[in-house]
Parts: structure tokens; sequence; C-alpha cells
């Protein structure tokens, strides 16, 4: 397996996704590559948080309806990737690192 996803990778994506240069399903499988791997080298609690963010983004409230998580709340979670990232306490109802 190549080397996990760092901090700057994650970034990208994040960007990537919100400002369209990225899919939905290219980020999810991205993602997918270290979150559903049992013995992905992810030592980086922050890295995994986001990527735990990352892999789903494509999934859909039903067949053919919205997505479950909308470019505010990718948005969000980016914020809260930086604020993280920068050593600044979580922001309110944001979930703790393990």
């Amino acid at each position: 397996m190549t080397a996990p996803p760092t901090r700057a990778d994650i970034e990208a994506h994040f960007e990537g996704l919100l400002g369209g240069a990225m899919t939905r399903d290219e980020v999810d499988r991205w993602a997918a590559r270290w979150v559903a791997d049992e013995v992905a080298d992810v030592d980086d609690d922050l890295v995994w948080w986001a990527l735990e963010r990352l892999w789903g983004i494509d999934l859909r409230i039903g067949p053919e309806g919205e997505y479950l998580h909308d470019e505010d709340q990718m948005a969000g979670w980016l914020s809260e990737f930086r604020r993280r990232a920068e050593g600044e306490p979580a922001g309110e109802g944001a979930v703790a690192l393990g």
C-alpha cells in the first residue's frame, strides 16, 4: 500500500471536492482505500477523522435523492479540520478525536 495521506492531502481533497475539481465518487474511493483497510497505516488522528468524513461523501438519501452531506456540511468539516490542524479546540458540536 502507498504511504498514508498527509494533512495536505486531506485539505487538497476537501478543496477539490468543494471547488468542483474532484467528484464525490473520486474522493469517496480515495478515502475508502484507508478507512476500509483493516491494516491501514494512518497514525494521525486528525487525518483519520477527516478520512472518516470523506468516505461515503457520495451517499444519497434514497436512490435519486439529494446527497446525505451537503456542501455547507463539507465546508464545515474543512473548517473544523483546519482549526484542529492549527491546534485550536474543536468547534461546537464537533466530534472529539479518538
